[in-house]
């Protein structure tokens, strides 16, 4: 299931219509148009993960619970989102531990609203 993190971060693509954009991801059709997720990483070795939405399509997506905290038109723009994060998280004064930034209480459900 996909999470939505509640003030997820958006390039200025996304921010023109967020709503279409996390449909699409939600319904898996990844001939309609690839964004990129900036997520938490499901290993807990790693801090963040930038996959392609396209990879959505494959069923073992269906089945891990995925918390997305930025969206974005391409890859580019999806590493100066991670950039972004990266730096809020530094700026908080608690490390670096985006896990205990980035709580899963401020994640809505995965209907995308």
């Amino acid at each position: 299931m996909i999470y939505w993190y509640r003030e997820l971060y958006m390039d200025e693509t996304v921010k023109k219509h967020p709503r279409r954009c996390k449909r699409r991801v939600m319904r898996r059709r990844p001939w309609k148009k690839n964004y990129y997720a900036v997520m938490l990483a499901s290993n807990e070795e790693n801090l963040f993960e930038i996959i392609g939405t396209r990879q959505l399509f494959f069923r073992r997506f269906a089945y891990l619970d995925m918390y997305v905290l930025g969206l974005a038109a391409n890859y580019e723009n999806a590493v100066k989102l991670l950039q972004d994060m990266a730096e809020e998280v530094c700026r908080a004064g608690q490390g670096f531990s985006p896990r205990e930034h980035f709580d899963k209480k401020d994640f809505t459900g995965g209907d995308g609203k």
